[in-house]
């Protein structure tokens, strides 16, 4: 990142904890989708969280893609949460 000519440096703690708030704030979002029934009375709130969650996975992504540790434990949803050495 650059301001008046210079690269701006942000330590891995600080970008972690804003990849770590983007997180939570995606998890917020699917929580109150869940939450909302889909009439039209709930419409325009179930569209707002879904761009927020959006926003933030994406925002997510691209503090990971700039130095951010992905929390421990973190898996996406494809990957076992747990893995085992030995196979089933």
């Amino acid at each position: 990142m650059k301001t008046n000519g210079e690269i701006l440096q942000i330590p891995e703690e600080l970008l972690t904890q804003w990849a770590n708030s983007c997180l939570h704030m995606n998890h917020l979002g699917t929580l109150i989708q869940r939450e909302l029934q889909p009439t039209k009375e709930h419409a325009r709130a179930i569209d707002l969280a879904e761009r927020a969650r959006r926003r933030a996975w994406i925002l997510f992504n691209e503090l990971l893609e700039h130095g951010a540790k992905k929390p421990e434990g973190y898996a996406e949803a494809s990957q076992p949460r747990y893995a085992t050495s030995e196979p089933e």
